[in-house]
């Protein structure tokens, strides 16, 4: 019998706090007014591919909105001189290979009578020197070579860094010059530039956080630490680095509301799961006696920092408001 009346007891004290943690009393609450400032996201890093070579574009392997890895093959340029330069020096090898080999041979069949003293020494001298020449000649068209070999390497394009391109300049087919731009390329994930007012620099400081939402998109608040204030205007804005938590998918250009704080007051404000909303008008269940009945309440915009509501009609200090499914349960 004492452990049953334990047992209820507990299951009498678990549900109390269940039913505890389903309901909230209304209270003030202190909360900041921030109002939006017109700032433009800009390319924290910006880069361009070059051409290195003189040629025809033979492949594109890019368009404008891509994203491609530090280090990937973009384009080809392709350098119609190179090719039949190796095969030129290539054959410059093959024969100096063969001279060096019948100067070789040549030159042991001499030693050979030079030691039986019926071969003269200076002419034995002048065919070493001459073999001696033939391998410095061999060494350097084989360097030239691997040098010809390496500029047509140079015609691959590659990325120079992660990021977005932006623009491609060339269509396969150009012909392009040495140092030509082939495409542009920016950076936008995680650091992003922001070009704000100057009149709102009191707001702006490395080391603050302020909420950062696209308004063309979902509107969506984001936390933007700033990490650095440029100390140079450029046409009147205030230009910084801020680190957006999760990334920030944007338009180079687009525009960003970034919400700088006004003020404080007090307000009654609910978390959204409290709210059901039917035919277009918001509900929060109240105590009443000894029962919850569903109030009509007038709500505000959610809070861009917390997502909560403020309450603007409906609801006092000290009314008990219950979660729309707790009473079911």
């Amino acid at each position: 019998m004492m452990i049953r009346a334990l047992t209820l007891g507990l299951a009498a004290c678990i549900a109390a706090l269940s039913a505890a943690a389903q309901t909230i009393t209304i209270d003030d609450t202190v909360i900041t007014d921030y109002r939006p400032v017109v700032a433009r996201i800009e390319a924290t890093d910006s880069a361009e591919a070059r051409s290195r070579l003189q040629g025809v574009v033979t492949s594109l392997r890019i368009d404008e909105g891509q994203e491609v890895k530090a280090g990937d093959v973009i384009a080809v340029v392709t350098d119609e001189t190179i090719a039949p330069q190796i095969s030129a020096l290539s054959s410059r090898i093959e024969g100096l290979s063969a001279q060096i080999q019948q100067q070789t041979e040549d030159l042991a069949r001499a030693e050979k009578l030079l030691a039986d003293g019926f071969y003269p020494k200076a002419r034995y001298e002048r065919e070493q020197t001459a073999l001696n020449v033939l391998k410095s000649n061999l060494k350097a068209a084989e360097d030239e070579r691997r040098s010809v070999s390496a500029r047509r390497s140079e015609g691959d394009i590659r990325a120079p860094a992660d990021g977005r391109v932006t623009d491609v300049l060339i269509v396969e087919g150009s012909v392009v010059s040495p140092g030509q731009t082939i495409a542009r390329l920016v950076t936008l994930e995680g650091l992003v530039r922001l070009s704000l007012p100057e009149r709102h620099l009191a707001f702006i400081g490395e080391g603050k956080e302020l909420p950062l939402r696209l308004p063309a998109r979902s509107g969506a608040a984001q936390s933007a630490q700033i990490v650095k204030v440029y100390p140079a205007l450029r046409d009147g804005a205030v230009i910084a680095d801020a680190v957006v938590e999760g990334g920030l998918n944007a338009l180079v250009g687009e525009r960003a509301d970034v919400l700088v704080p006004v003020g404080e007051r007090t307000a009654i404000v609910i978390p959204a799961e409290f709210v059901t909303t039917r035919y277009g008008i918001d509900f929060v269940k109240v105590s009443v006696g000894d029962r919850f009945v569903e109030a009509p309440v007038v709500l505000a915009e959610p809070l861009v920092t917390t997502g909560e509501f403020e309450v603007l009609s409906g609801l006092k200090r000290g009314d008990v408001i219950m979660l729309p499914e707790a009473e079911n349960s």
